[in-house]
């Protein structure tokens, strides 16, 4: 349906799902489901237990909260640690064969054979024929999602890369960024960095850092449970200023690696992107986004204006609601489901 889109986002701690509506120009939530997934499902961004996705899948949609699904087609994330985006810069842009070129220039650059990958670009600004942005993926991981999807009873319409989809989820359509800012997506299993400059994302990393790595830091120090250590981390985080800063003690470290990571990012981008000007502004988003004094830690340390998103920022809510402490984790299936409807 042209005015219904859904978005299914799966990761190796749980499955999301969001249908969203376009009624008289405004896009409004109608459904989201959340199922966990139990360990052995996915295994480094790969779907190695098909038949317990499959089920999970289908418990997904049977369980909606809100209107049910009216549309087979939806729009997946492939995993972030799996893909690989690069801005490439071509010799003889006027050439005849320009996708030849570009085949052989990203040779050069993504870490996979091209045999053994699919391979998507565009140019950065059409006008300028130097510069064209790639991304690829395995052939291995994306037949692996499609035959999920498939065995689902599901039509993917597109298989987008993660970073894409949370652009369109937190930044605004009616108020465009006119300056490139950086992104910071703090997740449960692992964390993404990107750049995002004119509607395109020149850049992305992916950091050996968790939300549930912090968890597992208080857990450990302080020898309590894991569940314990969860609700240290969401309510003290890096509080200075209470419980005597100890939770700030334990988990500043991380942190603080995050934070020359940001720094090393910035460099790196005026180096290799043809830019005198650091990146001013970071975004935060993410489940791991919301522990408390990170947006303040991260100010002092990266010397940037960091900003928290809301991945509602493009969606009307009406009866339908997520609930609040949970909004920041659907900021994937909300940029999925987004993506048929922002024109």
């Amino acid at each position: 349906m042209k005015n219904n889109s859904f978005g299914l986002d799966i990761s190796e701690r749980a499955f999301r799902l969001v249908q969203l509506k376009k009624i008289n120009k405004k896009i409004k939530l109608v459904s989201f489901s959340y199922q966990a997934v139990p360990k052995g499902v996915l295994k480094e961004g790969k779907i190695v237990d098909s038949k317990k996705a499959e089920v999970i899948i289908d418990k997904l949609i049977n369980n909606v909260t809100g209107q049910k699904l009216i549309s087979k087609v939806t729009n997946v994330c492939l995993p972030e640690q799996k893909t690989f985006i690069k801005l490439i810069n071509l010799d003889y842009p006027e050439g005849k064969n320009i996708l030849e070129e570009i085949v052989q220039e990203a040779k050069k650059h993504i870490p996979y054979s091209i045999n053994e990958v699919y391979l998507d670009w565009q140019y950065i600004d059409p006008r300028d024929k130097t510069q064209v942005l790639i991304g690829v993926c395995p052939k291995e991981i994306v037949d692996n999602y499609q035959e999920v999807l498939t065995n689902s009873d599901l039509v993917p319409c597109s298989l987008e890369i993660e970073a894409v989809t949370l652009a369109r989820s937190i930044f605004s359509f009616k108020e465009k960024l006119t300056e490139p800012v950086m992104v910071l997506d703090l997740g449960a299993r692992r964390t993404g960095l990107f750049i995002y400059a004119h509607n395109v994302i020149p850049f992305t990393i992916s950091l050996s850092f968790s939300s549930d790595g912090l968890t597992e830091i208080i857990r450990k120090q302080l020898k309590i449970t894991s569940k314990e250590a969860e609700k240290v981390k969401r309510s003290l985080g890096l509080n200075s200023s209470k419980a005597e800063g100890y939770s700030e003690k334990l988990i500043a470290p991380e942190i603080k690696k995050i934070a020359k990571k940001i720094r090393e990012a910035n460099y790196f981008y005026q180096e290799h992107f043809k830019t005198q000007k650091s990146i001013k502004k970071l975004y935060l988003t993410g489940g791991g986004s919301q522990m408390p004094n990170l947006d303040t830690f991260l100010t002092k340390e990266t010397k940037m204006k960091v900003h928290l998103t809301n991945p509602l920022t493009n969606v009307s809510l009406d009866k339908v609601k997520l609930p609040e402490n949970q909004v920041a984790s659907y900021a994937t299936a909300i940029g999925l489901a987004l993506r048929n409807l922002n024109t």
